[in-house]
């Protein structure tokens, strides 16, 4: 496929390969690159806005794409594939996001990455790259992948052809599919200025429940809502489904993000370790767990997975966290040993 006849929001982003990045992100990109021959085919940057995702992607890509690498593995600048990069013209980068706004065409911005454009992606990656011996494609953000185009990718994110590698940009990973996380590389960043002043209370409790230190404003927006799950499932066997599944705010995904994590957390505490994600909560997880059956409890996350697979769906939100709910207090606390 030329450039000509290439979708719009595959080709022509610009990066500067002598761009200076801050400190920690130059260590990431060096410690990648310098063993560039064991580069891994896909791989997942997550962080919160402001992290420098994008500028760290951007260095990859150039060191990857450049035909006389440093001997950090950085790009070099001068040369031809430096050069085509920096114009916007190198044609094995592509660089896929939500298509923008056309007004001379009739067409409005999009806030998802349709799966139309995953598959002329993945045919794409079928060519040989043009200039050299790598292809670089770049998703951003990835959680702007609808379940449809997720599941387009996945076959070609867990063994892409030859010469291919695979940067995954996103600030919400738990928006993910759980087979797109397991086939990538995760490479976590943390904002400077986020590591320099740790949150306190709730910003704390959530902090930790997303492990992310600068959490954005709509992960904020949802926590309210989250929170009060969370109050619901440390009742135990007691738990209210009708009124936790009428939480205001809680939505389908929400409330799957709460549930996953409490269930691992369960899990982990059961085996005798530690929360991951709510510490704050560790009084009220061992609690729980002594009285959650350990065969439901492994069942629930497997259950609360496969539901993850299809958390953009349009379903009535609340129906359905009420039957998840109905399934977890059925498999942890088995009727027999449910007080009435």
């Amino acid at each position: 496929m030329s450039q000509a006849d290439a979708p719009p929001s595959l080709l022509g982003r610009a990066i500067d390969p002598r761009a200076a990045l801050q400190a920690d992100l130059t260590e990431r990109s060096d410690s990648l690159l310098v063993a560039r021959h064991a580069f891994p085919h896909a791989l997942l940057l997550t962080g919160s806005e402001g992290s420098g995702l994008s500028g760290l992607a951007g260095a990859l890509a150039a060191g990857l794409l450049c035909d006389q690498p440093a001997a950090n593995g950085g790009a070099c600048g001068e040369c031809s594939a430096c050069r085509l990069l920096a114009a916007g013209n190198h044609p094995d980068l592509l660089w896929l996001s939500p298509a923008e706004a056309d007004e001379p065409a009739g067409r409005k911005a999009s806030v998802q990455i349709r799966v139309e454009a995953v598959r002329q992606l993945i045919a794409t990656l079928a060519l040989s790259p043009h200039h050299g011996a790598m292809r670089v494609s770049i998703i951003q953000p990835a959680e702007a992948m609808n379940p449809a185009t997720a599941n387009a990718l996945l076959k070609v994110l867990e063994e892409p052809p030859p010469g291919n590698v695979l940067l995954l940009i996103s600030h919400r990973p738990m928006r993910l599919l759980p087979t797109i996380r397991s086939r990538c590389l995760q490479v976590r960043v943390v904002a400077t200025d986020a590591a320099a002043a740790p949150a306190e209370g709730v910003e704390a409790e959530l902090a930790a429940f997303l492990r992310d230190p600068a959490p954005d404003t709509l992960a904020r927006a949802s926590w309210p809502a989250q929170r009060a799950l969370i109050d619901a499932l440390a009742r135990g066997e007691r738990i209210g489904v009708p009124a936790a599944s009428r939480i205001s705010g809680l939505g389908l995904a929400a409330a799957l993000d709460v549930l996953s994590r409490w269930v691992h957390d369960l899990a982990r505490v059961r085996a005798g370790g530690q929360p991951r994600f709510l510490p704050s909560r560790a009084a009220e997880l061992a609690r729980v767990a002594a009285h959650a059956d350990l065969q439901g409890l492994l069942q629930m996350g497997r259950r609360l997975a496969e539901w993850q697979r299809h958390a953009g769906h349009p379903l009535i939100a609340g129906l359905t966290v009420a039957d998840i709910l109905l399934e977890y207090r059925a498999e942890l606390f088995p009727p027999a040993r449910t007080a009435a």
